[in-house]
């Protein structure tokens, strides 16, 4: 049952971000969701870019956190998530705030010192730089605006039916793999990034950063969705051959939560629980004007560079 190609992985090669996993992973955790972007306090009116928006999933949560003045901007890398976040947000209340555009999140499509705010949520894991990426980020940001991330850190994850040897041996197994992993040719990826988050923001030049940690916790009996999500991640953590794990451990991981018989989904005293993390940073820097309309004119010419939605639709 383990794969050697990404588990539910997207046209760009990123485990767990096929549009489908992305739409289920979002219906598990939405009120959790809900209740991370009500304390981010938005104001009201804001120009904010989601950075690796995706298929649009978290749009309506801040359009209605700034309100029908407000504007946000999503961006991504990957095409088939842009298509279905405009299908996604056509013919909706907020709709007419809402723009999509194809970059990476190091050219943005805004000029410098213009964005009241850039939410970034479960992108940093796939950042090889993230202090480096955060930096070029606040470059986008007015004076005062702030840079906010959302991650995960499966540090914190716990399946307290499972036996905490085999748990132990497995995450030990995958945190070695993805130190290296890249030297194998797969994209970087640091699924324990959450808890670094706020250092590295200060690292970044960020002040006043804010930590802010959820703990989701789940417990029988499990909905279909939230099943079919933990077993894609249980999957993952055994994916790419399991590199560092003994066979023996392989299988009773994997039977843990495919076993018909004995599935630790089925028993009564089941309990699940991961803690994520939101971390803010103002960003200090100053733009004069000119440089803001210098920067314009290097948008513009990027942007004759980019692919837009209708062509690769067409």
């Amino acid at each position: 049952m383990a794969a050697n190609n990404p588990v539910f992985g997207n046209e760009c090669g990123l485990p767990l971000n096929a549009v489908a996993w992305l739409e289920m992973h979002h219906r598990c955790k939405a009120a959790e969701r809900e209740q991370m972007v009500r304390d981010l306090q938005l104001k009201a009116g804001s120009l904010v870019v989601d950075a690796g928006c995706g298929p649009g999933l978290w749009v309506p949560l801040l359009a209605q956190a700034i309100g029908p003045q407000g504007r946000i901007i999503g961006v991504d890398i990957s095409v088939e998530a842009l298509v279905t976040a405009r299908r996604r947000s056509a013919g909706t209340w907020y709709a007419p705030q809402v723009e999509y555009k194809l970059a990476p999140l190091e050219q943005l499509p805004l000029a410098h010192g213009t964005v009241d705010a850039i939410f970034s949520a479960n992108v940093s894991q796939y950042l090889p730089e993230p202090v480096k990426t955060f930096k070029t980020l606040g470059q986008y940001l007015a004076p005062g605006g702030r840079l906010i991330v959302k991650d995960i850190d499966f540090g914190t994850l716990r399946f307290h039916t499972i036996d905490p040897g085999l748990q132990a041996r497995v995450f030990q197994a995958r945190e070695r793999w993805e130190r290296i992993r890249v030297e194998h040719g797969y994209p970087f990826e640091d699924s324990w990034v959450g808890s670094k988050l706020a250092g590295y923001l200060r690292e970044a030049g960020y002040e006043e950063i804010e930590e802010k940690t959820y703990l989701i916790q789940r417990r029988y009996p499990l909905p279909p969705d939230y099943r079919t999500y933990l077993q894609g991640i249980a999957e993952w953590f055994v994916c790419e051959g399991a590199p560092g794990l003994s066979s023996e451990d392989l299988t009773s991981w994997l039977q843990c939560f495919f076993d018909e018989e004995y599935n630790v989904f089925d028993q009564e005293t089941f309990l699940y629980e991961e803690t994520e993390y939101v971390v803010s940073g103002v960003w200090p820097g100053r733009y004069a004007s000119h440089e803001a309309e210098t920067q314009v004119a290097v948008l513009n010419e990027s942007e004759r560079r980019l692919l837009s939605l209708e062509e690769v639709r067409s």
